[in-house]
């Protein structure tokens, strides 16, 4: 908690000195307003539920993003933890495309698919699936095989000690997956937003930039932060309580 309110008194200081330079001249008040006259603008556009609204469209895409890549991403780890034939199957195509930039594959998903929901949601969709298959695969190859050979040695089926041995005990290495793709999905929809879309937070920040409705455009990256800093908060929370059985050194920060 201590840390907390040290943060928010650094935070409010670099305010009230960003306040007093841009008050007294130092720098140009056109590209750096004061923050009083942002805050104000910031609530008049929550008011109104622009701002909301904006951030509603970006958070629905990158969300969607991540929920297909999860449920793609967690069988194929999980299956490739387990199994040295469809590892040897997919490392490969893995090991190529895992180093693409996510921006990078945003010309092609316009070609293809537009400048609609769809190439948002696929880009984002791209972005997370890699931090999830890998880390669902390194906790799958890491569950010790007498917890298979157990539930084997029981009658289990394959599938069902996929669902009912591996995955939990490769819980935390999921959920330490699917906590870098958390921020790294609401990154690459404001992104994708940027270069081809016609609403959403990312392109209304680009927007009031290229406007020079500055107040706005800081107000804009004011909501996301805002927003990033809610989804990330969340999604921590979900996931300590998803993984609360294991210890302090395994459950993801």
């Amino acid at each position: 908690m201590r840390g907390w309110f040290s943060g928010i008194a650094v935070f409010l200081g670099l305010a009230i000195i960003w306040e007093a330079v841009s008050r007294l001249g130092v720098v140009s008040a056109l590209y750096f307003p004061p923050v009083t006259t942002i805050a104000a603008t910031f609530a008049r556009l929550s008011l109104s539920g622009l701002l909301p609204g904006q951030v509603g469209l970006t958070l629905g895409r990158a969300l969607a993003g991540l929920a297909l890549a999860a449920l793609c991403a967690v069988p194929l780890g999980l299956a490739m933890g387990v199994s040295r034939r469809f590892r040897g199957l997919l490392s490969p195509l893995v090991e190529i495309l895992r180093p693409v930039p996510p921006p990078a594959v945003i010309p092609a998903a316009m070609l293809f698919l537009g400048i609609g929901d769809g190439m948002k949601v696929f880009v984002v969709f791209f972005a997370c699936l890699f931090p999830i298959l890998v880390g669902a695969a390194d906790g799958a190859r890491a569950v010790a095989p007498g917890f298979r050979l157990t539930a084997a040695a029981y009658g289990v089926s394959r599938l069902d000690a996929l669902w009912g041995v591996v995955l939990p005990a490769a819980g935390p290495s999921v959920a330490a997956g699917l906590r870098t793709a958390v921020p790294m999905g609401l990154i690459v929809a404001v992104l994708a937003e940027m270069i081809g879309a016609t609403n959403g937070i990312g392109h209304y920040i680009l927007r009031m930039q290229r406007t020079f409705a500055i107040p706005e455009m800081y107000a804009g990256v004011a909501a996301l932060g805002l927003a990033g800093l809610g989804v990330n908060a969340a999604a921590q929370g979900a996931l300590a309580r998803l993984t609360r059985w294991a210890g302090p050194g395994d459950a993801p920060q």
